[in-house]
């Protein structure tokens, strides 16, 4: 059996279809395109008011502060500190959130002519939240408050501690409430049981940037939002929090301010970064650049470096010191990089030669030199690649640690907490979580949670849903309308970008392009010529060819070179036009029922010994130019088959042919949970080898 690659699993494709009606009366009552509008329905945003706000985003649609349950006590207590000029301390966390929570409290204070001190844990030595240890340090050095910035809901024995020592403890955060909380001072945050705050979904950085709206008596919001939206806005991003409600209004008024912002080291940031720099000439900063370019150059310093520097970067006023630092996340990134894939490796090594694992619906792996700082970013990869849940343990000596990932719909912190008699401690939400754990107990782990998975979910029968706001024409694809929908931005959870589908478009020209990484189109449809990229497509994986007629999911993308603005399809994912995919799921659906003996093979369909000869003669050349092992759709192998060798071998044909070479030890052939996907591998024989000993080929022939 062999492992199951994600990029093997079914995909069911919804096209949404926004009402006309409904479109065309938004369009008239908000003076917009017809075509804005029906983006807008499709999105469920039909009426009038709902639009307005999505649109505008505007300052003063944000909440007041002090809705949050303990705001009022948190802003009384701090003020309380200012004003008998206290020691304050805010203590933070080492990812992205973490850190611009810190620096965003920081730089308020230090308007106000006051200088805190501030401390973020070391991620190995000492892991997430509160410790009694750095507490005490700062009981020596006269520190009487301490703020908590994402982090500190559930460090009730911390708090209690930091009590005994005279200091006293606000909390803001925003990750889940037990029922209890800590006896602290005051505890901010939106998730508490008796919130009856508006909007559940802030980042940490936003329960902060709330608190100093609470600290200004929720006044002067605009002058707060120009002075400190960019960095909640990054901080917000990057935790994938929903950009929604008043995360949207924080988002689109920090990415507005990026493009312009007076901080050193956003600034320094974005120019020594190629990809931003070309990004940034366009006047254009994206949550997409934030998620995938600044974001991960920060979080470098808090996985595998000093995450003070990242801290630095964006309270200093030195713009030698905000470049120094800038290059230095930059070459940490680099780092980083080279280490999680090396890691990856491994890991996809673990998988696939260990037979054990191609029964396991949770791939629990461990080793004794990854780095703790990345391994939570390799989880996601392997969930990612494998469509399962994935736990990654690193151990120091009898000690491991570790991140978890799961997959939509199965909840990974439930799976852990049935195993909590074999882990030290555990804790984090459906998609992701961390443990530590006693190498002893591994084995067993590792046994129990897939035994409890097995029993909780249906693993074989997950789809990968792809889903498109509306149907498109060629003539659809213009810069028009391109610029129309970037009037949805920002996007990200919960506002995705618009999504496409066009059908039985022709497939004019391919092209190779990122050293053979990505593949380029020209289409044609409707009297339209459009130009598409399909990235992590290699043209020899594409399966289709010039001349043959698809159907694409897409999103819009545009380019703007000196002013001037071209459009293409950004593809997603393609597949055979309505007749053609229907055709082949027919022959798969008839090749099924032939090998499992519930229907006869029609004459047509058995191969004859010349097919064999042209399939086998394919599978050896393809085979050689991938490294010995092809993996394919047994579709792409019959449109490349036949386009080379100029025949016409049935889908069905040669999906009957790979079963007869597997029997005779041809090759070895695995196949998927989708059965057109297979992975095979010539295997090396000097001996004449006669198909008509073939069992299947008799039994299908008789």
């Amino acid at each position: 059996m062999k492992m199951h690659d994600n990029n093997k699993r079914s995909v069911i494709w919804n096209i949404g279809q926004p009402d006309p009606k409904k479109a065309a009366e938004l369009a008239k009552t908000l003076g917009i395109s017809d075509f804005l509008a029906k983006l807008l329905v499709s999105k469920g945003i039909d009426e009038k008011d709902a639009a307005v706000k999505f649109m505008n985003g505007d300052y003063t649609l944000l909440n007041d502060p002090f809705l949050l349950p303990d705001m009022d006590k948190a802003a009384a207590r701090i003020r309380k500190a200012i004003d008998e000029k206290e020691k304050i301390l805010i203590y933070g966390d080492y990812d992205v959130d973490g850190i611009t929570s810190v620096a965003v409290l920081y730089l308020y204070f230090k308007s106000k002519g006051i200088i805190a001190d501030y401390y973020i844990p070391e991620r190995i030595n000492e892991g997430y939240g509160l410790n009694k240890q750095a507490i005490e340090k700062f009981s020596k050095s006269g520190i009487k408050l301490i703020i908590t910035v994402d982090s500190g809901i559930t460090a009730f024995d911390e708090v209690k501690f930091a009590k005994e020592c005279g200091i006293d403890v606000v909390v803001t955060d925003h990750h889940e409430c037990h029922e209890t909380l800590p006896d602290a001072c005051a505890v901010v945050n939106p998730h508490r049981n008796d919130s009856k705050y508006p909007f559940c979904e802030l980042a940490g950085v936003g329960v902060v940037f709330k608190l100093v709206c609470a600290l200004e008596k929720n006044k002067n919001i605009r002058d707060l939002c120009s002075k400190y939206c960019d960095i909640v806005a990054l901080g917000t991003v990057a935790d994938v929090m929903p950009v929604t409600g008043e995360n949207r209004i924080i988002v689109k008024t920090g990415l507005d301010k990026i493009e312009k912002s007076s901080n050193f080291g956003l600034n320094a940031l974005i120019e020594s970064s190629i990809s931003v720099k070309k990004t940034y000439q366009t006047k254009r900063i994206t949550s997409s650049s934030i998620g995938y370019i600044i974001a991960p150059r920060i979080n470098a310093a808090g996985r595998i470096g000093d995450v003070n520097k990242a801290i630095k970067l964006l309270i200093t006023e030195n713009p030698q010191e905000a470049e120094n630092i800038a290059d230095y996340l930059c070459a940490l990134n680099r780092e980083r990089q080279l280490v999680e894939n090396l890691i990856f490796e491994q890991a996809v090594s673990q998988i696939e030669n260990d037979k054990s694992y191609a029964d396991d619906k949770i791939l629990v792996l461990t080793s004794d030199t990854w780095h703790i700082g990345v391994i939570g970013i390799v989880a996601s990869k392997i969930t990612e690649k494998y469509g399962l849940p994935s736990i990654l343990i690193s151990f120091d000596g009898d000690l491991g640690k570790a991140s978890g990932r799961s997959i939509k719909g199965f909840n990974i912190n439930e799976a852990i907490s049935r195993c909590k008699d074999l882990v030290i401690k555990y804790g984090g939400h459906e998609l992701a979580a961390g443990l530590s754990i006693s190498r002893e107990n591994v084995d067993a782990f590792r046994k129990k949670i897939n035994e409890y998975a097995k029993s909780a979910f249906d693993f074989e029968n997950v789809c990968t849903y792809i889903n498109a706001d509306m149907q498109l024409t060629g003539k659809d694809v213009s810069v028009e309308n391109t610029l129309e929908s970037l009037k949805l931005e920002p996007f990200g959870m919960g506002n995705a970008e618009p999504v496409f589908y066009m059908e039985s478009a022709v497939i004019s020209e391919i092209y190779s392009i990122g050293e053979g990484k990505h593949i380029k189109l020209i289409l044609e449809h409707k009297g339209e010529r459009i130009h598409a990229v399909y990235f992590n497509m290699p043209i020899n994986e594409f399966p289709f060819g010039e001349g043959m007629k698809a159907d694409f999911i897409f999103t819009l993308g545009y380019n703007d070179f000196r002013g001037c603005i071209t459009v293409q399809m950004v593809i997603k994912d393609v597949r055979p036009e309505k007749s053609e995919y229907k055709a082949k799921m027919q022959e798969l659906e008839l090749f099924e029922k032939i090998m499992n003996g519930k229907e006869k093979c029609p004459t047509e369909h058995v191969p004859a010994l010349m097919s064999f000869r042209t399939i086998f003669m394919y599978l050896k050349n393809a085979c050689a130019s991938c490294g010995g092992k092809l993996s394919a759709s047994s579709y792409f192998m019959k449109v490349k088959i036949n386009s080379y060798y100029k025949t016409n071998i049935s889908l069905c044909s040669l999906n009957i042919a790979l079963e007869v070479f597997r029997e005779m030890n041809l090759i070895k052939l695995y196949r998927y949970n989708d059965i057109d996907d297979v992975e095979i591998e010539i295997i090396p024989t000097s001996e004449k080898v006669d198909l008509n000993d073939s069992l299947i080929l008799k039994r299908i022939k008789g």
